[in-house]
């Protein structure tokens, strides 16, 4: 989440404090990646806010899959992040990856209705 949340631009700043304090109320594996759900306080929702970010991903020394890492914004809030392994071999080994931005251009984000 650092890595996503990783811009000193607004609707980045709202989600990590939203991030900082929210709990996690959930976490499922499945055949091809992971969903972490969140539960934010209501005191920081931004009623309207919406949308995803997804321009992280991790590549892995032991193999040629990918994990795409993507975050659901919805209702003014952290929803969940969804991780989604790429076709390939999977990795041996999941701590040893390397985060990465997907654009040159960092700011590549959907999040809409965040003033």
């Amino acid at each position: 989440m650092e890595k996503i949340l990783n811009s000193p631009e607004k609707p980045y700043c709202i989600l990590k404090n939203q991030y900082l304090n929210a709990t996690i109320t959930s976490r499922k594996l499945t055949q091809v990646g992971f969903f972490t759900n969140f539960k934010v306080p209501n005191k920081l929702i931004v009623p309207g806010m919406k949308g995803l970010i997804m321009d992280v991903y991790a590549k892995f020394d032991n193999s040629d899959s990918t994990c795409l890492f993507i975050l659901f914004v919805r209702n003014g809030k952290i929803d969940f992040l969804e991780g989604v392994m790429s076709d390939g071999d999977r990795p041996s080994n999941y701590d040893k990856a390397i985060l990465c931005y997907a654009f040159k251009d960092r700011r590549q984000h959907e999040i809409e209705n965040y003033n």
